[in-house]
């Protein structure tokens, strides 16, 4: 049975993004693919500094590996680019003469992860009862700080809870909807299909 490796930036992801790896999977009948535990790497400038542990790492699972991070976070002062980190990434697997016994593929999200429930919108409606007719402002999913934008939506009294809330949004997202409204999503699904559907 063929098998995919996950890393992922946080603890919340960890829940959040086997939801929707597997229901994507599913979507394309990809049902016999299985994923291994997430591993949990940091943010990029931790990946940066530890990228060959972490791939050794997740190759001693003997499959893919898909490593989802946020783009969200400065470096030298300049904003990330997902385009850009991955050319670094790739260029510093080679300097480091590090031997991919298996196929990786990047998947950055240019804010954060959950700047797609503000792109989707739908699903944070449903999960949190919001009305139907709330319009949500179209550059929030643009903006840092996606935590912060669904905490206002939801006002004083219940604030968005990563561990807990991000993994039953992704398993409410309508896939279609994510392919139109988001970019991020589109190259995401992308790159789960290159490593699971044979060539």
């Amino acid at each position: 049975m063929s098998k995919l490796h996950l890393i992922v930036e946080g603890e919340g992801d960890a829940h959040a993004l086997p939801v929707l790896v597997r229901n994507i999977l599913n979507a394309h009948a990809l049902h016999h693919i299985q994923l291994t535990r997430p591993q949990i790497s940091g943010d990029i400038h931790k990946v940066i500094k530890r990228l060959g542990d972490y791939l050794a790492y997740g190759f001693k699972n003997a499959c893919p590996v898909l490593w989802v991070l946020d783009c969200d976070d400065k470096i030298s002062d300049i904003a990330g680019c997902p385009v850009q980190h991955v050319r670094n990434l790739r260029s510093q697997i080679a300097q480091q003469g590090i031997h991919q016994r298996q196929p990786v593929e990047f998947a950055f999200f240019t804010k954060e992860f959950e700047s797609l429930f503000l792109a989707e919108q739908q699903a944070l409606k449903d999960f949190y009862r919001l009305p139907l007719g709330l319009e949500i402002d179209t550059g929030a999913a643009l903006r840092r700080d996606a935590k912060g934008e669904i905490s206002k939506l939801l006002g004083k009294d219940r604030g968005y809870k990563e561990t807990t809330d991000q993994a039953k949004i992704a398993h409410r997202l309508d896939l279609e909807i994510c392919r139109e409204v988001s970019r991020d999503f589109r190259h995401f699904e992308s790159a789960i299909l290159r490593l699971c559907k044979p060539q």
